[in-house]
């Protein structure tokens, strides 16, 4: 009988990434050879936060987070549009999406 390995991941392949996003590190899983991606889109992601606390230095950190989310997933629908629906990009963008699902469905730690 083979023995089991030992996994440092979890049942899907993924590990812990540690990101920061208005100063706060948040933790997600992220699958191996994804990382440069999520690393693109949590800076991406903080950026456009950082913008529009500039802006509005009296919204919360959640309506920040719900309007960068909005204006990501406009971004998106267009860039689909524009581009005929190129399913790599699409891909990519989905699964940057559910990155900021899981991030924003997180509390953030300090």
């Amino acid at each position: 009988m083979n023995k089991p390995e030992n996994r440092v991941h979890d049942s899907a392949g993924s590990r812990p990434a540690r990101l920061r996003i208005l100063d706060k590190e948040v933790q997600i899983a992220c699958k191996p050879g994804e990382e440069d991606d999520l690393m693109q889109a949590a800076a991406y992601i903080d950026q456009s936060m950082r913008d529009l606390r500039r802006r509005n230095n009296t919204s919360s950190i959640e309506k920040i987070a719900i309007v960068a989310a909005i204006n990501t997933a406009n971004a998106l629908l267009k860039s689909r549009s524009q581009e005929g629906g190129d399913e790599t990009v699409t891909q990519r963008l989905d699964a940057i999406n559910t990155q900021l699902d899981v991030v924003l469905g997180d509390p953030i730690t300090e």
